[in-house]
């Protein structure tokens, strides 16, 4: 026996909580990986922002410093000035001071000349650098004469007022991060909680328990999982009662003949007398065609009863050559019982269906309606197509009838009419109309021709298209 199929699921592998773990914490760590990178940029800028203060002050104090006359430009900058203003324990500060056209006058020869600012205005900052070093540079332009004051300075002390900065914030926001984690890990634990309970009720139940799940008892993620299982345990329960129904009738019919058989059989080993041991043979002959006879019609039976998983794949049939077929399969039965057997309607009528079962319905009808029919009477099998309303087809005889208190009953399984000839097993009508629910199709039995015999209708729905 091959193992049962399983049906994927989207999503399926993997655990839930750590999806649900990974979808929570995923955006928050990405949030805090952003707040640090703007928090880096906040704390460079505020850090610049203080010591550009300071090397733009510088500049316009060296400004102060410079003093033109006839013989040119010239900056008064004392030795303890220029000490001074290079006296940083962490940092190295540079100047130099330009001719408008960026030619050196004093200072250090090296520094970057950038083009002059306006006159008057503050001094503008920009990064730069000198030598092999990154400097933060301040560049003035004083109203008063046409130099151009530049000074630099090492970043140092910046990079670590700004790793200060950004220490005293991501410190805070790792230690709200690990107790954020920690929440949502209790928090996603406590919320598939109802889950863990709902799989061990199920769990819990009886191998036998089809009762549906109390849906007011599960929260209400879960009721449509739980409404779901509900429907296919309904859908289960409704196949195990068609196979036990099946079965009960299979035994039922099968346990009379079978009985009948052992019992003719046993007479025959009796038997002494030649004739006596034929005439139980014969008895046993005639039993065991009816036996075959009902085992042949408990398979399509079985076969025509509702699928459990719901429908089944369907083609495009051309229902009057099937019943064409059907009918002349039926003609030297026909021919020996003495009845005119015909077939009156449509070239063509296209449905869609199984071929293999619309067949036996068919053959069912035809095959009633020659079983209860006397010599002599006239069977016709009919279709008759509209494109908007569907194919109809139809066997009609001039039988006996069926009165109209038995028109319902004789659908019913095993279920014959009192006083009919031959030695059906009441199976033909129930096969059909099984058959025909399959197919989404009506079936109706009423009178024939003129009031007299009897007429079977199979209409089927209009195929898609």
């Amino acid at each position: 026996m091959s193992a049962p199929s399983l049906l994927p699921l989207p999503g399926a592998p993997g655990s839930l909580r750590r999806r649900l773990i990974a979808w929570v914490l995923g955006p928050v760590t990405l949030i805090a990986l952003l707040a640090s990178a703007i928090g880096w940029y906040a704390a460079l800028r505020f850090a610049n922002d203080v010591y550009d203060r300071w090397i733009s002050d510088n500049a316009v104090a060296l400004s102060q410093l410079v003093h033109s006359d006839g013989g040119g430009v010239r900056i008064d900058l004392p030795p303890e000035a220029e000490h001074m203003l290079g006296s940083d324990q962490r940092d190295r500060a540079y100047w130099r001071l330009s001719t408008l056209d960026g030619g050196f006058i004093a200072g250090h020869r090296g520094l970057p000349a950038p083009d002059a600012p306006p006159a008057g205005t503050a001094p503008r900052c920009f990064d730069g650098r000198f030598g092999e070093a990154a400097v933060r540079v301040a560049v003035y332009r004083p109203a008063q004469h046409p130099v151009v004051v530049t000074v630099a300075e090492t970043v140092d002390k910046r990079d670590r007022l700004a790793s200060e900065i950004l220490a005293g914030v991501i410190l805070p926001m790792l230690l709200i991060l690990g107790l954020s984690a920690a929440g949502i890990l209790a928090g996603v634990d406590r919320g598939l909680r109802p889950l863990r309970s709902f799989a061990a009720m199920i769990a819990a139940r009886a191998p036998g328990s089809r009762e549906p799940i109390a849906l007011q008892e599960v929260p209400d993620e879960v009721r449509p999982l739980s409404a779901a299982l509900n429907q296919l345990v309904q859908r289960l329960d409704a196949a195990l009662e068609t196979q036990r129904r099946f079965v009960a009738d299979a035994a039922h019919q099968l346990r009379t003949p079978l009985a009948g058989l052992k019992t003719q059989a046993e007479l025959g080993l009796r038997a002494r007398d030649p004739e006596e041991m034929r005439a139980a043979l014969e008895t046993v002959a005639r039993a065991t065609g009816r036996t075959a006879r009902l085992v042949t019609q408990l398979l399509p039976l079985a076969r025509a009863e509702p699928a459990e998983g719901g429908g089944r794949a369907f083609e495009a049939v051309d229902l009057a050559a099937l019943a064409r077929e059907v009918a002349a399969d039926g003609i030297p039965r026909a021919l020996e019982k003495g009845i005119d057997l015909g077939y009156d309607g449509a070239q063509h009528a296209a449905v869609r269906g199984d071929p293999v079962m619309l067949r036996e319905l068919l053959a069912n009808l035809v095959d009633n309606a020659l079983a209860y029919c006397p010599r002599g009477a006239v069977v016709t099998v009919a279709v008759a197509a509209d494109d908007a309303a569907g194919a109809r087809v139809s066997v009609t005889d001039n039988g006996p009838g069926i009165d109209e208190p038995e028109r319902e009953r004789v659908f019913e399984r095993f279920h014959r009419v009192a006083g009919s000839p031959g030695d059906g097993s009441g199976l033909g009508l129930a096969i059909a109309r099984e058959i025909a629910s399959a197919h989404g199709a009506a079936i109706a039995l009423g009178p024939g021709a003129s009031g007299r015999g009897t007429r079977v209708e199979v209409r089927f729905p209009a195929p898609p298209g």
